[in-house]
């Protein structure tokens, strides 16, 4: 188990206490070993650790990228990419079972370079019909999500090894990213977002048990579907907290 810390450049630190019922309490990025090869915690686990935390939802963001791929490059297109939501469905079954919103989304990383990027608002359909979409590079694929109405998040754009992508094709940044085994200088990330007008986000980036309940949405208006999701981000009806259930002498 990882120690925990403070995560820098928080914003919007709530002065919630533990009898404050906190609304549509969402993570947005979220992990399952089923697909991430970095994920520790299978799907129904991840969906039923939420829901026992008190969430709301949960926005499935599994790695797509070249190595999965090559990973099950057994397979042919089609179940490749059915064995990709595979860990989204799932978790899916689950919060149905259970009472917990579960909705698709995706980490992608192009072949240009290491960055990742969070997107919102795709489909099964999307990615069935556009194959192998890590190919198309940042420029590319954020023509195809505006057309599309989704929205692309440079994930922690300051980490190691990697580079800030042009404003011009992303939506906004996750500014506070909540990852314990990474320093993702939040900080920098924040004032990235500040100086080009960029939307923030922010997520636990959830791989195992230890990073539940670290970084939250907290949005202001009923999220039903992935069109609602897209829409509260878009016009920035949330707001981004910290340890959102903390509890008595948790740090």
């Amino acid at each position: 188990m990882y120690p925990e810390k403070k995560i820098s450049g928080f914003l919007n630190p709530g002065s919630d206490t533990l009898n404050r019922r906190i609304m549509g309490l969402f993570e947005i990025h979220c992990h399952t070993n089923e697909v991430s090869a970095c994920g520790w915690v299978d799907a129904k686990s991840v969906t039923r650790m939420h829901k026992d935390a008190g969430f709301e939802g949960i926005c499935i963001t599994d790695h797509y990228h070249e190595e999965f791929f090559i990973r099950n490059k057994q397979l042919n297109y089609k179940d490749i990419v059915k064995k990709y939501f595979s860990g989204f469905h799932s978790a899916y079954d689950e919060g149905e079972r259970i009472g917990l919103k579960v909705f698709p989304g995706m980490e992608i990383k192009f072949t240009e370079n290491y960055n990742d990027y969070l997107v919102y608002g795709i489909t099964e359909d999307m990615v069935y019909d556009n194959p192998y979409m890590f190919k198309m590079g940042i420029e590319n694929f954020s023509d195809f999500a505006r057309k599309n109405d989704m929205l692309i998040f440079q994930a922690h754009p300051f980490r190691d090894n990697l580079v800030r992508a042009n404003p011009v094709f992303i939506d906004g940044v996750e500014a506070i990213n909540g990852n314990l085994r990474h320093d993702s200088r939040n900080h920098l990330s924040n004032q990235f977002a500040e100086d080009n007008n960029l939307i923030k986000i922010g997520g636990s980036d959830f791989h195992r048990e230890c990073d539940i309940n670290l970084i939250a949405m907290d949005f202001t208006i009923e999220i039903l579907e992935n069109a609602d999701l897209v829409k509260a981000i878009r016009y920035g009806n949330y707001t981004i907290k910290q340890n959102p259930f903390k509890t008595e002498g948790q740090v």
